[in-house]
């Protein structure tokens, strides 16, 4: 699966978001788990959310360690905050079931009408349009001197 492009949508009434048709095509399944993190929305398939977790513990050879209390309780974080949601017929899903479970968050990341849906390969991420654009032009000349091999 790989997921990209960007494109600005309206929720409606019910906090509903249309995921665009690209996206729908590749995400197996009718049900996907809608994280709420710091500054956006991240939405996996079931299959991607794991992998995603663990890549945080795979690191320089090591593994999640189950007698490790700290990593015990990021596992816990990580997936205790995972709402899953259904993708119904018109491709469409609910954010605002992420609200019944973390009270205030889509107000909290900016999610109430004006959204930006962002691929980033495997998975997808829905933020707040303004804070989206705000970020963009803030990483116009680090993408830049990225792309050309100048120093970060």
């Amino acid at each position: 699966m790989y997921l990209y492009g960007s494109k600005r949508y309206n929720l409606d009434a019910k906090a509903r978001l249309t995921l665009p048709a690209n996206y729908r095509k590749q995400l197996d399944g009718n049900q996907l788990l809608l994280i709420p993190l710091k500054d956006a929305l991240y939405g996996f398939t079931p299959e991607g959310f794991g992998s995603w977790v663990n890549s945080f513990f795979e690191k320089d050879g090591k593994k999640f360690e189950p007698g490790n209390r700290k990593h015990v309780a990021l596992r816990r974080m990580l997936t205790g905050s995972a709402v899953p949601v259904d993708v119904d017929s018109a491709g469409r899903i609910a954010l605002g079931k992420v609200d019944a479970s973390d009270a205030g968050a889509r107000k909290r990341l900016g999610l109430e009408r004006d959204v930006t849906v962002v691929g980033v390969e495997d998975h997808f991420e829905v933020w707040n349009t303004q804070k989206w654009e705000d970020q963009q032009a803030n990483l116009a000349e680090d993408l830049d001197a990225l792309m050309f091999g100048e120093e970060l």
